[in-house]
């Protein structure tokens, strides 16, 4: 037989695939894409993914290795996801190898089998015993055995271990049957097995208001549709009841969350709605976790798939529908390594399953929007929220002139004791966790900076530490000066744990609860938390934008906003949207069931013309405000940008990198080449940074310039010495 040469993606850094010989004798049909294969590659044994299979090679077929073993017969990813990846690796400029290895769980990169068998309880008989025979056997005094003996009868292809613990069937109730050889357990390997359409919901659906019912029947066709609804309207009811009509159909959805360890009542509220299976998949489920999640998913026992933004590439084994809930978080654009946005490759996966994608927000991107109104997506408006319950009333407070007790004005802490007199809960947002932001030396002026970063470290309280939140160094605070060893050291500033201590002297009969990255590291923490806040007694909750993502907190009557200014100087022309969308989110957490709501926003900038147009004429005007700023400017969406990063140990050598190719690039009219500048925190993590941006007006030209930059930087001088990376379409500039 001639060799068959097989184009295999290896998972390394490298923008190429590779070469291997097939085994002998093996039938190049049997020799799908898609499959794993394994393969030598230098010293290491990699898990490679078949890209193609050729009869002839172009290279020297002496050096032209073996592979090892072929270990899927068929794709671990469907034609479909495959076609996605290669988009992705195309469109983002990152090796192909990495982008299929990211889009499968660990498990499958180290070898795992796609199947696993599963354990099955069947009953070894056809119907039930007799009289005589039930009480020779003791089961009449055995009811639980002999209920689950009637169901197994009644369903002749058994019930798994997962089935039966979701029923609530103990393993010693299945014993006892098999004990009695009634029961049987037989090895299954799983094929596509569809969940039942009977009995979907354990509760009606919620009555729809006009507006949800045009954008419910909007939704149901294929295409991208953008929900944009104000907080509290009723979005995820619209989702829940899309779903119902997909799993009605027998076909499986998939909802994407910005975080979902911290927004269990999300998850609960799919859970308590359906009867049927709904697995989730994030990064703090363990290996076997995801997998089995990932298996469930793609056999179709799972019919909703809930998960981070990882889970876009989730094998379905009957796509519907695809939910992008709160579009607009920067959560979705991966911001190491494979640089992907799970929103964009979401609306691009509908198109290729011709399904519709849902993408809602109370606060949408400007893209989604800007799509929407140029008729790209559908658009659908919730301006109201059901029951008549009204929106949040917005106060600012303007801090000029005001004598600040540790970031609270004397009308804010008034404000926060009448609701909580009234027997209400209050929310109390900043955007910064920690004691304080700086730690000064009021002898000598030294500041805590941290050593591997252009940062200063932020000083925690409770631990007694001063940690840097860019590259996690964290120091003991010994209680004096490193510089003049003096003990006149104090903190500056405001975070999350400074205000909790600030709030207890203020109010000390008062419960306080902090929600941050901080205050939930332990597993489950935030679902106590929740719990906590739900019992519905008198609080303060005090919280970073965690308390902004999804929460539904119905004795929350007043959010008061400490400090937002930041959004109004930062250098980045995101911001001021990124300030926008966090203000009316945070915001949305106030009055949603019955009791009116109020936002009191501390500002130094009360008259801020935008900051008045968001909260006196909505979002929308807003948004439209700012999509004409960016049409003057030539910003997204209205033209495309991309950044070559680059880090080096030693200053000057990334900047020298990046000038290379700057130099090198040629020239388009079509195409601005900015920079290289070094990057607004040019040491971080102890390496030295700058970047390069590019901008242009037409897709196809700008990464056509950016494939020969890649190229020219491949075979720099210089590339051995810069660890670099490519950011296309980047959320975020610095």
């Amino acid at each position: 037989m001639k060799p068959v040469y097989l184009d295999i993606a290896v998972p390394i850094p490298i923008r190429r695939s590779f070469h291997y010989r097939a085994p002998e004798g093996i039938e190049s049909r049997r020799l799908k894409p898609g499959i794993r294969i394994e393969i030598p590659f230098g010293r290491q044994t990699l898990t490679g993914i078949l890209l193609s299979v050729d009869g002839k090679t172009d290279y020297d077929v002496e050096k032209i290795k073996p592979v090892i073993r072929i270990i899927d017969d068929t794709p671990v990813l469907d034609q479909i996801l495959f076609r996605l990846c290669l988009w992705a690796s195309d469109y983002y400029q990152h090796p192909v190898g990495e982008v299929l290895h990211s889009a499968l769980p660990t498990l499958l990169r180290q070898g795992e089998a796609i199947h696993q068998s599963v354990s099955i309880l069947t009953a070894t008989r056809q119907a039930l015993p007799d009289e005589a025979e039930l009480k020779r056997l003791n089961l009449k005094r055995s009811p639980r055995q002999f209920s689950l003996l009637h169901r197994l009868i009644a369903n002749p292809q058994g019930l798994t271990r997962s089935e039966l613990r979701r029923q609530e069937i103990s393993s010693a109730v299945s014993r006892g049957l098999v004990d009695k050889e009634l029961a049987e357990w037989i090895e299954s390997q799983p094929t596509g097995k569809h969940f039942s359409t009977k009995e979907l919901c354990n509760e009606p659906a919620l009555d729809l208001t006009t507006e949800q019912s045009r954008a419910l029947s909007d939704s149901q066709q294929p295409g991208t549709h953008l929900i944009f609804g104000i907080t509290g309207s009723g979005k995820t009811e619209v989702y829940l009841q899309a779903i119902e009509g997909v799993l009605k159909r027998g076909k499986q959805a998939l909802v994407l969350v910005p975080e979902i360890g911290l927004t269990p009542q999300t998850v609960q509220r799919f859970k308590s709605r359906f009867q049927i299976q709904v697995c989730v998949l994030h990064s703090g489920l363990t290996d076997h976790e995801r997998l089995d999640a990932w298996r469930q998913a793609r056999q179709g026992s799972a019919a909703i798939i809930i998960g981070t933004r990882s889970a876009v590439f989730t094998p379905l084994f009957s796509p519907g529908l695809i939910v992008v809930d709160e579009e607009h978080d920067a959560s979705f654009k991966q911001q190491d390594g494979f640089r992907y946005s799970a929103r964009d490759l979401a609306v691009l996966r509908g198109q290729m399953e011709d399904i519709p994608v849902l993408l809602g927000s109370a606060t949408p991107s400007l893209e989604s929007y800007s799509n929407a109104l140029s008729g790209k997506y559908s658009l659908s408006r919730l301006t109201l929220r059901p029951n008549q319950a009204s929106t949040a009333s917005y106060h600012l407070i303007g801090t000029q002139h005001e004598s600040l007790h540790d970031g609270f004005s004397p009308r804010l802490v008034q404000l926060i004791k009448n609701h909580l007199d009234e027997g209400n809960q209050v929310l109390v947002f900043l955007n910064r966790r920690g004691f304080s932001p700086v730690l000064l030396c009021q002898n000598c002026g030294w500041i805590a900076e941290c050593s591997r970063c252009d940062a200063r470290m932020t000083y925690h309280l409770s631990i007694s530490s001063l940690i840097c939140h860019h590259c996690g160094v964290q120091t003991r605070v010994l209680g004096n000066c490193a510089n003049c060893a003096s003990d006149q050291l104090v903190p500056l500033g405001l975070g999350t744990q400074r205000l909790e201590q600030t709030l207890n002297q203020l109010f000390p009969d008062q419960k306080i609860i902090r929600i941050d990255s901080d205050s939930i590291r332990r597993k489950h923490a935030m679902e106590k938390l929740s719990k906590d806040i739900i019992a519905g007694e008198p609080a303060i909750l005090v919280g970073t934008q965690l308390l902004a993502k999804g929460h539904h907190f119905p004795d929350v009557t007043l959010v008061a906003v400490v400090d937002i200014d930041s959004g109004f100087y930062s250098a980045d022309y995101k911001a001021i949207e990124r300030m926008g969308q966090l203000l009316l989110q945070v915001g949305g957490r106030a009055g949603r069931e019955d009791k009116p709501g109020t936002v009191a926003v501390q500002t130094s900038f009360p008259d801020q013309p935008i900051l008045r147009t968001l909260i006196e004429d909505g979002y929308e005007i807003f948004a439209s405000q700012l999509l004409a700023e960016r049409t003057r400017f030539d910003l997204p969406p209205f033209s495309y940008q991309a950044i070559i990063r680059a880090e080096a140990t030693n200053a000057g050598v990334a900047m020298q990198f990046l000038s290379e190719l700057a130099k090198r690039t040629t020239n388009s009219a079509s195409v601005m080449v900015l920079g290289p500048v070094p990057s607004n925190m040019e040491k971080r993590a102890g390496k030295h940074r700058a970047q390069l941006l590019f901008s242009g007006k037409d897709r196809r030209t700008l990464q056509s310039c950016l494939s020969e930059t890649i190229g020219i930087a491949e075979q720099s001088s210089t590339v051995r010495k810069v660890r670099w990376s490519v950011d296309v379409d980047p959320v975020d500039l610095f």
